[in-house]
């Protein structure tokens, strides 16, 4: 949970409506493996920080989206109106103004892909000194990212966004892929001091690492091994993109703990599953919710399994539709 056993918080920031995705419901709450995209970043927030140390700020569909957060047992704070991600994080942090913690992780609601162990390299390098670290990529085509500029010493000098940046900044391939750790009290007066000057007359939560190198506070990047970690969610094809790379880390991470699986191009498993060494998996098969699959067994082509148990060797014929309900 901790580095170097201080105390942290997590701030969650779920506030925007989504308007790509042509929905009436949140964007946060759209499902991702039968989960909203909220409820997976809320699982990583857990595994850094106690449940009264995590928040997240809401706005669009408040109602909702309180309910969800509410369901998972961690607090829920109010931006209204919503006048960018820096203020964000200021109702955040005020938020948490009661909270014993010495840092603070900061996530985006839509932003479901990212390891635990990311996480705390993240946390590593602001438990090393570091006032701020951010999560980084080297990117072919940068796109809408805002670009991470460096100073002389490789520290973080700045972070651009697109709207803003000049030709030479635009040419900048490291990007800023919106995921932070804090030491806690250096971000508090950082935070206090940015305006809205930009073309989005917003309050930028990127403004907050030039904030720090003015008070000459160390900002680092951390960059990502797998840039697919920091894909987010805009619009229903991205949710298509993000559910194909979370399926491929799930069955990754099957094959290398003793899983055959077939063919991984069509076979689906929850991350919530529990899928035993030495199991086969053969082609079409879809893998719902809770499932448990003992040692040894063996599914059937284009079965489909949901909150279901299937004991140690049992074999589960193929064309198989099985519910534990």
């Amino acid at each position: 949970m901790n580095a170097n056993d201080s105390r942290w918080a997590v701030a969650i920031l779920a506030a925007g409506k989504g308007t790509r995705m042509k929905s009436d419901r949140p964007k946060v709450l759209h499902e991702l493996a039968g989960r909203p995209l909220v409820d997976h970043v809320i699982d990583l927030a857990l595994d850094v920080a106690r449940p009264h140390d995590v928040v997240v700020v809401v706005g669009h569909g408040a109602e909702s989206v309180g309910a969800c957060v509410r369901d998972r047992g961690v607090n829920e704070v109010l931006q209204e109106p919503q006048l960018g991600t820096g203020d964000a994080l200021r109702v955040a942090l005020d938020g948490l103004a009661h909270r014993p913690v010495d840092h603070l992780m900061v996530l985006s609601g839509d932003v479901p892909l990212l390891r635990p162990e990311t996480l705390r390299d993240l946390m590593t390098a602001v438990a090393d000194g570091a006032a701020a670290a951010l999560l980084t990529a080297e990117l072919d085509d940068p796109g809408s990212y805002g670009r991470v500029v460096r100073g002389d010493d490789g520290l973080v000098r700045e972070v651009v966004e697109v709207r803003d940046a000049d030709s030479g900044q635009l040419a900048i391939r490291e990007v800023n892929a919106g995921v932070y750790a804090f030491e806690r009290n250096s971000v508090i007066a950082a935070i206090a001091e940015l305006d809205n000057d930009n073309a989005q007359s917003e309050y930028y939560l990127t403004d907050v690492a030039a904030a720090l190198r003015t008070r000459g506070l160390a900002v680092v990047a951390v960059p990502l091994d797998n840039p697919a970690e920091m894909q987010g969610v805009n619009d229903r094809a991205d949710l298509a993109r993000a559910g194909r790379v979370l399926n491929e880390m799930v069955l990754e991470d099957l094959m290398a703990a003793g899983v055959s699986i077939r063919d991984p191009d069509t076979t689906w498993v929850d991350p919530r599953a529990e899928v035993s060494r030495e199991v086969i998996l053969e082609p079409g098969i879809v893998i719902k919710g809770n499932c448990h699959i003992g040692e040894g067994a063996h599914i059937g082509a284009n079965c489909v399994l949901e909150d279901a148990a299937v004991g140690v060797g049992e074999i589960v014929p193929p064309l198989t539709y099985l519910t534990g309900e």
